[in-house]
C-alpha cells in the first residue's frame, strides 16, 4: 500500500503549491515509475484528494523499469510479481543473463512535472450607503 503514502506526498505538495498562489488546480502532470504501480496511484490521488482535487485531472507518464546488469544488459526489464515487497526491485531480473546483479536506472520516479491553476475568483461586495 505505499501507493497510499505516495498519493497523499504529492497531494501535500498540491496543497502547497495552491495556498501559495490562492489558486484551484486544473491539471497536474506527473511521471511515475512502473514500481510505484500508476495505476494504483492514480485510483489513491483520486480517492484521498476527493473533496479539494475532484474536478483536477491526473495525467500520468509511465516510466518503465530498466536496469543495467553486471553481464552488459543495459535496457528494459520486466516487473516483478509482487511491487508492494519493502524492496521489489530485489525480485527484478536480468532478462538476458536471469541474474539480480543488477542496478535500477528507472522506474522508481514520482514527480511532479507541472500543475495547472485557476486563480480563485475575489469577489467584492458592493456597500450599501445608509443615512
Amino acid at each position: 500500500m505505499h501507493e497510499v503514502v505516495l498519493a497523499n506526498r504529492i497531494l501535500n505538495a498540491l496543497r502547497t503549491i495552491t495556498a501559495e498562489h490562492d489558486a484551484k488546480v486544473l491539471e497536474v502532470n506527473l511521471r511515475i515509475g512502473e514500481l510505484n504501480e500508476p495505476r494504483a496511484l492514480r485510483l489513491w490521488l483520486k480517492k484521498l484528494g476527493r473533496d479539494e482535487f475532484k474536478s483536477a485531472k491526473f495525467k500520468i507518464t509511465r516510466v518503465p523499469l530498466s536496469i543495467r546488469c553486471k553481464c552488459g544488459y543495459s535496457g528494459e526489464a520486466d516487473l516483478p510479481a509482487d511491487t508492494h515487497l519493502p524492496e521489489p526491485e530485489i525480485e527484478v531480473v536480468c532478462p538476458k543473463c536471469g541474474g539480480h546483479d543488477i542496478s535500477l536506472t528507472s522506474g522508481r520516479e514520482l514527480e511532479i512535472v507541472d500543475v495547472k491553476l485557476k486563480k480563485r475568483e475575489v469577489r467584492k461586495c458592493r456597500r450599501k450607503k445608509y443615512r
